[in-house]
């Protein structure tokens, strides 16, 4: 497995992207993929959890203050389609899966095959996740 790296630092929306505010269920580093929890809130997304962690919804991109990473109850921004900036060393053209570790995005499918999007290029991934009834 190659684990996709992020600076998150670096992470932002880029033109075209889709965007929607959530509260954080749990501590999330912005360019995490997260997914929907049955309490409303966004939570990271772990492969080895797919049954639990899915439908993925996004990759967490911004805090209200500019932080790096979100606590419990605070507000996200979560692109849930298109652009995001801030990735490194990508294959364009390469799909990129919820990875084993929680959060992250890997080019090689962990415990299970759950799509988040596709590497645009080598700083961008372009975010479109499969929604996949593992039920």
């Amino acid at each position: 497995m190659a684990a996709c790296t992020v600076t998150a630092g670096d992470v932002r929306p880029l033109n075209g992207a889709v965007i929607r505010r959530f509260d954080a269920g749990g501590t999330v580093s912005i360019g995490d993929v997260v997914y929907i929890a049955s309490d409303g809130d966004v939570e990271q997304a772990d492969g080895s959890a797919i049954g639990t962690t899915l439908p993925v919804i996004g990759i967490a991109v911004a805090t209200p203050d500019g932080g790096t990473s979100a606590s419990a109850g605070e507000r996200l921004d979560v692109v849930v389609s298109g652009p995001v900036a801030g990735f490194s060393s990508l294959t364009p053209g390469a799909l990129g899966y919820v990875s084993d570790t929680a959060g992250k995005v890997d080019t090689a499918v962990g415990t299970k095959d759950a799509v988040v999007g596709i590497c645009e290029s080598a700083a961008v991934f372009f975010v479109r996740p499969q929604l996949i009834d593992f039920s």
